[in-house]
């Protein structure tokens, strides 16, 4: 990746003009199109019948990993939306992901754009459930991020179920790319699926399970998502982080642990294997017809996730 200069995001000079908030298109009725095509769909739900393709296995995949809820879609909204503000970035879906007997996907790929440009939040979450999304920089590929269901990966109504065991995981967790679990955590009081201290215990499980099964190689990244629910921002961008990562591992306990540095010359600087950021994606406007909109929040919160993303990639 030496040989790609990305364009730095702190340069304003190289933002291409957008609006700021959530930016109005056509389309509101995007979800009925969609589902109209009802009667063509060939889609499969079983998460153990269903195939999928990484066609392209040089480009480092990166995984957003979380419980229903967490926020993981619109994580990837958001930062397609500020990267899509720079010059040079270009977000696309891979259409080779899925079967092409599977038209609902082809569907969401189709309109894809529409979906990160809409002010409606449902457009976005309701549809983009599972894809796979490549990101270039001046037509050269910088990584892919998959986005898939979180009961997938942690469903607290059958929390014994192991990730590794759905079989399209486990041939993510197997290929040949490079690859960045993007983790997310969040606080106790905003995801009705993670507000039981059982349920959070459970979901460490299942991140220690995930470290037990994936290569050495790989990169974890802890998102500490819907950080402006939190008492530690000082203003945007600055964080309290240590008492941030402190509230993830009291929240959390022995989440950190399968990541513990245990080599003794490395562990003395750095006690962790992974990166460890805070995330926003916006607001939620409620609507008068009940519907949630939603408004891009500070910039600095998707610039960060890309700048480490990249120095992950690079590492």
């Amino acid at each position: 990746m030496a040989d790609i200069d990305f364009s730095s995001p702190a340069d304003e000079s190289n933002r291409k003009t957008q609006n700021k908030g959530g930016i109005s298109t056509s389309s509101t009725n995007i979800r009925q199109d969609i589902l109209t095509q009802d009667n063509d769909v060939e889609t499969e739900n079983d998460p153990n019948k269903i195939t999928v393709t990484i066609a392209d296995e040089t480009t480092p995949l990166v995984i957003l990993f979380g419980p229903p809820s967490c926020g993981k879609t619109m994580t990837l909204v958001r930062l397609a939306r500020y990267l899509r503000g720079l010059n040079g970035y270009t977000i696309q879906p891979v259409t080779s992901f899925r079967p092409s007997t599977d038209k609902n996907y082809k569907e969401i790929c189709t309109h894809f754009d529409s979906m990160i440009n809409s002010e409606n939040a449902a457009d976005s979450t309701n549809l983009i459930n599972f894809m796979l999304v490549k990101i270039l920089y001046q037509g050269k590929s910088i990584c892919q991020i998959l986005e898939a269901p979180g009961e997938h990966y942690f469903n607290p109504q059958v929390p014994t179920g192991k990730p590794e065991d759905i079989r399209y995981i486990n041939t993510i967790i197997n290929s040949k790319n490079r690859k960045i679990w993007a983790i997310i955590v969040e606080p106790d009081h905003t995801n009705k699926n993670m507000k039981n201290e059982q349920d959070r215990k459970n979901y460490v499980d299942k991140i220690t399970n995930l470290k037990k099964n994936i290569k050495s190689r790989d990169k974890i990244l802890f998102v500490f998502n819907k950080i402006d629910e939190t008492p530690y921002i000082i203003n945007p961008g600055k964080v309290q982080m240590r008492e941030a990562m402190r509230e993830i591992r009291n929240l959390y306990p022995n989440v950190f642990v399968p990541f513990k540095n245990e080599v003794p010359i490395f562990k003395w600087w750095k006690e962790y294997n992974f990166e460890f950021i805070a995330f926003q994606t916006g607001s939620y406007p409620k609507c008068t017809d009940g519907t949630l909109g939603f408004e891009n929040g500070h910039d600095i919160y998707p610039e960060n996730f890309w700048k480490t993303i990249v120095k992950l990639i690079r590492g």
